[in-house]
């Protein structure tokens, strides 16, 4: 009788032993969330607003999962258990001992369950506060922006930015990154200014608009002598390169007749040594007026 309650006590503790290695294999684990080294993470150590962004990214993510953790845990596993009382008064004592070591293999575990689950909310804790201080030093690394516009009341927007305010404009809490600043007045022509923001930077910057009129007529200018002048040069230099092109087709057709000697007499032999010294000087006379008219067309777009 007593060794099938000592075996029956066994295979009891085994099934428990391989219930709860099952519990912790369905368990996924916390290193990843454990693992973060949050004093680093909060550390002000860079400049770059896109290196807190990526932080934030990274503890809210393992917050995340930490939580998804958490409510599994507490969906799988109680908190507290009835107390244990006999079944009746004829219940036997072995089987009322069998029932008392399970109760408290359960208990145990929900013990254990109640603890886990008060370390993750404490870790949980812990990473939201890294958050919050992660997007506080974002916000101390804001820049601002002030755009002076000659004539003023002009429209300006930067692309980091939906509002559009009026100059003289002044733009706070500005992320420190590459931008473009947009200014616009009716009469004048827009502009689009690239702009780049450093960490906790206040920068100004004037903007002195042209009217569309002025442009007009110095487009007009620029066109009266540049443009006339860059399709002249270009033209021209077409027409000399031609001629260098024909220049040097008829020289090497008649250096293939005196190769081949077709040219027998050399009074004729003469005649074609100097036909040909001729048009290569003209071929080379040639090019060369088309490369600096081509290279003065070209100057023009810069000058």
């Amino acid at each position: 009788m007593h060794f099938k309650f000592l075996a029956g006590i066994l295979v009891l503790a085994a099934a428990v032993f391989a219930d709860n290695a099952a519990v912790a294999d369905s368990v996924p684990a916390q290193e990843p969330v454990q693992g973060l080294d949050l004093s680093k993470l909060t550390s002000q150590d860079s400049d770059d607003y896109g290196e807190y962004s990526r932080r934030i990214a990274l503890v809210e993510d393992s917050s995340r999962a930490l939580e998804g953790l958490l409510q599994g845990r507490m969906e799988s596993t109680t908190d507290s258990l009835p107390p244990l009382e006999p079944q009746g008064e004829n219940e036997p004592d072995s089987v009322f001992e069998a029932r008392k070591f399970q109760y408290d293999v359960d208990m145990h575990k929900a013990m254990q369950a109640k603890e886990d689950a008060a370390a993750m909310m404490a870790r949980l804790g812990e990473l939201k506060a890294a958050a919050n201080t992660l997007k506080k030093i974002q916000m101390g690394m804001f820049a601002s922006l002030l755009v002076n516009t000659v004539p003023e009341k002009a429209s300006v927007k930067i692309s980091s930015q939906p509002q559009t305010l009026e100059s003289p404009a002044r733009f706070t809490q500005v992320v420190p990154e590459s931008l473009t600043v947009t200014v616009n007045l009716d009469g004048y022509e827009a502009q689009n200014l690239p702009l780049v923001l450093k960490a906790r930077e206040n920068r100004e910057m004037d903007v002195t608009l042209v009217s569309l009129a002025e442009a007009t007529e110095q487009v007009k200018e620029g066109w009266t002598w540049r443009g006339y002048a860059r399709i002249s040069a270009f033209v021209a230099a077409a027409g000399f390169l031609g001629a260098g092109l024909l220049e040097n087709k008829m020289a090497s057709d008649r250096a293939d007749d005196y190769n081949n000697l077709t040219i027998r007499t050399q009074k004729d032999r003469d005649a074609a040594e100097r036909s040909i010294d001729r048009r290569q000087t003209l071929r080379g006379v040639y090019y060369g007026f088309a490369g600096a008219l081509a290279a003065f067309g070209v100057a023009t777009f810069f000058f």
